[in-house]
């Protein structure tokens, strides 16, 4: 089996170390190509992965994960396409591109499935949602491609957009809030430093008990809001504010961009 990855970009050059590092296929047998040389020299300096054109993927390749801007999807799709002989499995990961999309550029029946990672990638802790195509027979060859990222998740695709706005853009939403609350530390007298890494810190360890407890949310909260106490001053001020609405709406409004990058690709 040969894999190949076009677009080693953040999200291409994660599954590439993750694929490396769970032995999904030994390094020679991976390919890379990217418009800008410099990634793929690095990922062949420090992995030994093949550096290719995406031509020579599509002709060479069992499995092509598509990991370009979806502005890109229709002149990547083409250009892979006059290499396919139909015995191919095409994973996109590519937002807002429907897996009818794909289909149309390609013009040939191929397996398709499209997947949305996120950039925890990076750390081995992506959550992927998967949506396939009648044409995939194995669909456990793309779970364990994404399990060597993170977890995996098998959904129905109509429901890809919203998983775009909730984990695709997720992470820049609580990055967001680290921002947020590291900036309020400092207006509160603490230094920049302890700032940084009391509000890091922080969101990493309520990560780690929504992990590890397996607890609703809302449990936990309630575990950390006293009546009458610091907590519950915090979260009125929210609640006044329709912090909930404003969320909501957000990934709302991320939803939407996904489906416009669908409809003008």
């Amino acid at each position: 089996m040969k894999l190949g990855i076009i677009g080693c970009g953040n999200m291409g050059g994660a599954i590439a170390r993750g694929l490396l590092s769970k032995k999904f296929l030994p390094f020679n047998s991976i390919y890379a190509s990217d418009k800008e040389a410099g990634r793929t020299k690095e990922l062949h300096r420090k992995f030994g992965i093949r550096v290719v054109t995406g031509e020579e993927i599509a002709k060479k390749c069992d499995i092509i994960i598509i990991a370009v801007k979806p502005q890109d999807s229709r002149k990547v799709l083409s250009l892979v396409s006059a290499g396919l002989d139909g015995t191919e499995h095409l994973i996109s990961i590519m937002a807002g591109i429907t897996v009818a999309k794909i289909e149309s550029v390609i013009g040939k029946k191929v397996a398709v499935t499209r997947a949305m990672p996120n950039m925890a990638a990076s750390v081995g802790k992506s959550i992927t949602c998967l949506a396939h195509n009648k044409h995939v027979k194995n669909k456990s060859v793309a779970h364990k491609i994404f399990s060597s990222i993170g977890d995996v998740l098998e959904i129905d695709e109509k429901h890809m957009n919203a998983v775009t706005a909730v984990s695709g853009s997720g992470p820049a939403y609580f990055f967001y809030l680290s921002e947020i609350l590291r900036d309020a530390a400092i207006k509160l007298g603490i230094k920049k430093e302890q700032a940084i890494k009391l509000a890091n810190s922080t969101l990493i360890g309520s990560g780690a008990l929504l992990d590890e407890l397996n607890l609703a949310p809302e449990v936990l909260r309630g575990y950390i809001t006293s009546k009458r106490g610091t907590t519950e001053a915090a979260l009125r001020i929210l609640k006044s504010k329709a912090f909930r609405n404003l969320t909501v709406n957000a990934v709302k409004a991320a939803a939407k961009r996904a489906k416009e990058l669908s409809e003008g690709a």
